[in-house]
């Protein structure tokens, strides 16, 4: 059972730093920290002593550095400039579909859960939760004394609401496939939940801690404006320009959040993104692209928010359509990447080897028994001469919202020159590419944002019936072992399923992942308390009730 208590402090608590360790560890390093007993050299030493790697250690140690630096201020106003924007912008949760959405509901809304820094789920609305005996019904307790933002108790029927509503096609969710193993959710009374399953499922409290499944009021349809429990308030919200929250002052953490003001907006272009940042007129990014890393680097009014990630942008091959319902010409693609220099040139060594899944390295689930792909002219060579396509001509659609998607086109464009097959890059404009691009072209660049757990990542892209299966592929087998594994309790039998679903997706699969990138964003050296979450840059999308500026 997880457990939380009814308020927090309002000074830096250990929840806002707790990122790898637990227990006299995570003590330990937290005393010597805030005293100021601790260098960076040492720190890395001591965590890597402990079994976390070198770049894990050092990312750690600047964020629980950063957390200690000063007790939290309040006052002022906090801009932040994400990567999306679009007139369609809206608050329904089960809208939501990309990283300025996550961000918005963050803003204004609360989980019943809440993602840490190793993507484990901690109680937030919940004040505690627990599973029956094979994690197929669990019970929810509600934290008393939560308001909506005008002014409404939070109660079961909130959460009965806002969680069922996921199910109805006629509400259209971005989560419906991850809510399809709800079967059914009932209120006990006022303050508890119990959630019903069609089967296992030991990550149902790291679902619920994702953008889509915030809690919403029962009964609401108007999603004009966000009345969420969250630790700001709608003072204005204009769809593809901005939106601004004020401080909560009912906010159930005690102290927070920090700041008077958060406004939020999108910028598409990625040196104009940028450009705000260094001139001071917002405070942090979402995101950087790849060739302004050195530039970043160099500076010490701003700073790199990286955190390791299982982050990758793909290079999607539609097998609904010609020419890549071929699969010979799939595996040509896969042979063209030199991934080494991918990583090195474009991403500075921020990030990891791909080996065309969704699975990183650092997986815990990792399939090493694949082998690695790299650049293999020969390989591609025999392949595009079964696939009928020597000296054939395709198209690669790419934007700079597929973060990276540029740079890695024109890798694979120059190696495909080499063996005979030419790659006319489209280079598309960052407005609408995901309505006009994304899922409508043959050959396109697609980024994935990193999600806690590979069950939750399969179920939303790589199910025949998912949301987001952008390639249209669909494979029974591949469905059935995704089902499978979701429901396996068991660790060393859940490994062996991932293994073969990686090797199917490996083998047959339609995209190319060449590698994983860090999560890269970029912040004043003003700021304090983001806490490193893989699931995205600025804290996993969810820093608004953790931020403050040192002044």
């Amino acid at each position: 059972m997880s457990e939380s208590p009814d308020k927090k402090p309002s000074g830096v608590s250990t929840d806002l730093i707790d990122v790898e360790l637990t227990g006299r560890d995570k003590d330990i390093l937290t005393k010597r920290l805030s005293s100021g007993g601790m260098t960076r050299r040492q720190a890395i030493k001591w965590l890597t002593g402990m079994g976390i790697s070198v770049v894990t250690a050092d990312s750690l140690f600047a964020h629980w550095s950063q957390a200690f630096a000063a007790t939290p201020k309040r006052g002022g106003q906090m801009r932040v400039a994400g990567t999306n924007s679009t007139v369609k912008e809206n608050m329904d949760p089960a809208r939501f579909a990309n990283s300025s959405d996550y961000i918005r509901g963050f803003i204004f809304y609360n989980g019943l859960t809440r993602l840490d820094s190793k993507c484990q789920a901690q109680p937030e609305l919940a004040k505690s939760f627990e599973p029956n005996a094979d994690a197929s019904e669990w019970v929810f307790k509600l934290r008393p004394g939560v308001t909506f933002h005008d002014g409404k108790t939070l109660d079961a029927a909130d959460v009965v609401y806002s969680l069922m509503r996921h199910k109805d096609p006629n509400v259209g969710s971005t989560g419906k496939t991850l809510a399809d193993v709800i079967s059914e959710v009932k209120a006990d009374g006022k303050d508890t939940v119990i959630v019903k399953l069609n089967g296992p499922n030991a990550d149902l409290p790291i679902i619920l801690g994702t953008s889509q499944f915030v809690i919403v009021k029962d009964g609401t349809t108007d999603f004009t404006t966000a009345i969420g429990t969250g630790p700001y308030k709608v003072k204005e919200f204009k769809p593809g320009v901005r939106v601004v929250g004020v401080r909560n002052e009912n906010y159930f953490l005690e102290g927070r959040p920090y700041m008077d003001e958060q406004e939020f907006f999108g910028v598409g272009d990625d040196t104009a993104r940028l450009s705000a940042l260094l001139s001071g007129d917002v405070q942090m990014i979402v995101r950087i692209a790849p060739v302004s890393i050195s530039d970043v680097e160099t500076r010490s009014d701003v700073k790199i928010d990286s955190v390791p990630a299982p982050k990758f942008t793909c290079l999607v091959m539609m097998v609904d359509r010609t020419p890549f319902d071929n699969p010979d010409l799939r595996m040509v693609i896969k042979n063209l990447f030199d991934r080494e220099r991918a990583l090195k040139s474009i991403m500075k060594g921020y990030g990891q080897i791909g080996n065309d899944h969704p699975f990183a390295p650092d997986d815990p689930f990792y399939n090493a028994a694949l082998p690695q792909r790299g650049l293999d002219r020969d390989k591609a060579k025999y392949y595009l001469k079964k696939a009928g396509m020597e000296n054939g001509k395709v198209e690669l659609h790419v934007s700079d919202p597929a973060f990276a998607s540029v740079e890695l086109g024109m890798l694979l464009q120059a190696e495909a020159a080499r063996i005979g097959l030419t790659i006319e890059l489209k280079r598309e404009p960052a407005d609408g590419y995901y309505a006009n691009v994304w899922r409508k072209r043959s050959f396109h660049a697609n980024e994935w944002n990193a999600r806690p757990t590979d069950a939750l990542l399969l179920a939303l892209g790589w199910k025949s019936t998912a949301t987001w299966n952008e390639a249209q592929y669909k494979n029974e087998r591949l469905d059935m072992l995704i089902d499978q594994a979701r429901a396996t309790l068991d660790t060393a039998k859940r490994k062996e399923i991932y293994a073969e679903i990686q090797k199917i997706i490996y083998e047959d699969g339609c995209h190319a992942i060449p590698i994983f990138t860090n999560n890269l964003g970029a912040v004043s050296s003003k700021v304090r308390g983001l806490v490193p979450v893989k699931t995205g840059a600025l804290g996993g999308f969810n820093y608004a009730d953790t931020v403050w500026m040192d002044s």
